[in-house]
C-alpha cells in the first residue's frame, strides 16, 4: 500500500522538517510584503488619479497639491497652494510660495517665472501680472510687451476689454492702452470708466466731461458737473447748476431738461376737520427729483428754485420748508422760504 503524505512527513527527520517549515514561513512573508507592496502602490496611484482634468493633454491636477500625468503617474508640478482656471482658455494662474506664474494646462510648464506677487487671466491674448509695484503684461508665448513695466497703483481690475485697458500712473491721472502697450488715451485723465454694454469709455479731462465709444470717436462733449451713463435711457449730463439734459448713446439730444419725479408738497396745518382728521394744504412749490435721487425746490410754474442738493424737502409751513443734507442724518439741514433762499 502507498505511504499517505502523512506518513511520509513523519519520516522525514527533524532536520528536514525545520528547512521545509522555514522555507515555508519565507515565502509567506515574501507574498504578504508583495501584496503590501502592490496595495501601497496602488493606493499612491489611487492617490494620485484623484483630481480634475485639466488642458488638451488630460493632465489632472488635485487641489492644493499637485499636477500629474494620470498615464505615467509622474507628478509635474508639486505643492501647489492654488491652481486659478479658466476654461476657456489653456493659460492658467499657478500660486506657490506666495508666488505666481502662468502655467500651460496643456504640457504643465511655467511660461512666466515663479516671481510676481499678483496676477489676472488672460484676456485679448494677454496677462498681467505685478512684481514690485510694477505691472507686467505677457503674450500668450510668456514674452513680455512692455519690458519696462508701468506704475501699480493698486487698481483691482486689469483684464484687456476690446484690445484696451486703463491704466492708473498716479492717484490722479489714468490713461488707455491698447495690447501693444501705447497710449491711445494719453494718462492725462482724472477718470476713464468702462461701460461695457454700449460699449462707451466715459472720462473727464479737467472740466470737461468727455464720453468716447470704442472706436475713441467723441460722443458727447461739455463743460459738466457729471455725465452718467443710463444702462437703458441713455447718456444723463448734469450741469453745476443741476439741471439734466438726456442724449442718445449716440450724442444726440433728446430732453433739454429731465426730472425723475415732481411732488407736491403739504404742510400740516395743525386743525382737525370735524371728525378729528389732521388738515393738511397744498403749499406753493412742488419738490423735484434727479437722476442721481437728489431733490430740489420748484415753484407751481416749474421754474428750479434751488439746485438738486438734498435728501429730503418738508414743508414746515405754507412757506417754510426744511431740506435736509444726507440720507444717514436726514434730520440735519437747513430751513428755506418758498423762493428757495435759506431762512437764518
Amino acid at each position: 500500500m502507498k505511504s499517505t503524505f502523512f506518513q511520509r512527513f513523519k519520516s522525514l527527520s527533524t532536520k528536514t522538517i525545520l528547512l521545509i517549515t522555514s522555507a515555508t514561513v519565507v515565502v509567506i512573508a515574501t507574498i504578504v510584503a508583495l501584496s503590501g507592496t502592490i496595495s501601497s502602490a496602488s493606493k499612491r496611484m489611487e492617490k494620485k488619479l484623484y483630481g480634475e482634468e485639466i488642458g488638451n493633454n488630460h493632465l489632472r491636477y488635485k487641489h492644493g497639491d499637485h499636477i500629474y500625468n494620470p498615464e505615467t503617474g509622474d507628478i509635474l508640478v508639486d505643492s501647489i497652494d492654488w491652481l486659478h482656471i479658466n476654461y476657456s482658455d489653456t493659460i492658467a494662474i499657478l500660486a506657490k510660495n506666495n508666488r505666481r506664474a502662468f502655467i500651460n494646462l496643456n504640457t504643465a510648464e511655467l511660461i512666466t517665472p515663479l516671481i510676481y506677487e499678483k496676477a489676472w487671466e488672460f484676456a485679448c491674448d494677454r496677462g498681467i501680472m505685478v512684481k514690485s509695484d510694477t505691472i507686467y503684461i505677457f503674450r500668450r508665448d510668456g514674452s513680455l510687451v512692455n519690458p519696462s513695466g508701468f506704475k501699480y497703483k493698486g487698481q483691482y481690475d486689469l483684464l484687456y476689454h476690446r484690445d484696451k485697458l486703463i491704466v492708473n500712473v498716479d492717484n490722479d491721472k489714468v490713461g488707455l492702452i491698447d495690447t501693444a502697450a501705447q497710449w491711445v488715451l494719453p494718462p492725462v485723465y482724472s477718470m476713464i470708466e468702462n461701460e461695457y454694454q454700449h460699449r462707451l469709455y466715459n472720462t473727464r479731462l479737467d472740466d470737461q466731461c468727455i464720453v468716447y465709444n470704442y472706436a475713441l470717436d467723441t460722443v458727447l462733449l461739455g463743460t459738466y458737473k457729471s455725465i452718467d451713463i443710463d444702462w437703458s435711457e441713455g447718456l444723463i449730463a448734469t450741469e453745476y447748476n443741476g439741471i439734466q439734459h438726456l442724449f442718445s448713446y449716440e450724442g444726440k439730444l433728446i430732453y433739454e431738461v429731465i426730472y425723475k419725479s415732481i411732488s407736491e408738497l403739504s404742510y400740516n396745518t395743525g386743525r382737525k376737520d370735524a371728525q378729528g382728521n389732521e388738515i393738511w394744504e397744498e403749499t406753493n412749490c412742488y419738490v423735484y427729483t434727479d437722476y442721481n435721487g437728489k431733490k430740489g425746490l420748484m415753484d407751481k410754474r416749474y421754474r428750479v428754485l434751488t439746485p438738486p442738493r438734498f435728501y429730503d424737502i418738508t414743508a414746515q409751513t405754507k412757506h417754510t420748508f426744511f431740506a435736509s443734507f444726507g440720507k444717514w442724518s436726514k434730520h440735519f439741514g437747513t430751513l428755506i422760504d418758498e423762493n428757495g433762499k435759506a431762512i437764518r
